[in-house]
């Protein structure tokens, strides 16, 4: 979590292409939620925040996803060492559409069972992630984009302790332009 202006974590709002993220942090804050390969744009508002956010008294963080390469395909990835993603963007239909998928995955739990300890044996910890988002132009002034988010995060602690939760967000959005000082946007968000 995050604090700002001497509030707590949870009087933070934290969006996901306008779906809103509960506990966005991943192994109990180590990790954030958002894979930078997934991202765009973050805007964070710590004071007068605009109205369309009401509803949270210390900050706002919106996050924007990539809406993937409408030209060329692409795909990266990288290995740390405690982690490893994976990126593929490309175009459905050239200039018309595409799509980007991006996940993580921790991988401390297979190294876990190679202790010498018994009770560290018995553990289990990882977490991970997906983002996945497709936009559809049909029309000169319509799109069409869908959006979502699901993680997982997994820890036990031998038979004392375990968590076992995660976070699923989608937003589904028609952008529309009448003309040049007019447009709308209508979201559905899970």
């Amino acid at each position: 979590g995050f604090y700002v202006r001497g509030g707590s974590a949870d009087q933070n709002l934290i969006l996901l292409d306008e779906a809103q993220v509960y506990n966005a942090s991943h192994l109990l804050g180590f990790f954030s939620t958002f894979n930078s390969d997934a991202v765009k744009d973050i805007t964070v508002y710590k004071g007068g925040m605009p109205a369309q956010y009401g509803g949270r008294l210390s900050s706002v963080l919106d996050v924007k996803m990539n809406e993937g390469n409408n030209q060329n395909y692409e795909l990266s990835g990288g290995v740390g060492l405690i982690s490893a993603k994976l990126n593929l963007e490309g175009p459905i239909q050239k200039n018309k559409s595409s799509f980007l998928l991006s996940g993580r995955r921790t991988y401390a739990d297979v190294f876990v069972p190679l202790a010498k300890d018994s009770a560290i044996r018995g553990n289990k910890l990882y977490f991970y992630d997906y983002n996945a988002k497709f936009n559809y132009k049909i029309g000169e002034k319509d799109n069409i984009y869908v959006s979502g988010y699901f993680g997982r995060d997994y820890l036990k602690l031998d038979q004392q302790f375990g968590i076992n939760w995660g976070n699923i967000t989608g937003t589904l959005r028609w952008n529309h332009i009448f003309n040049s000082k007019l447009f709308s946007n209508t979201s559905f968000i899970y």
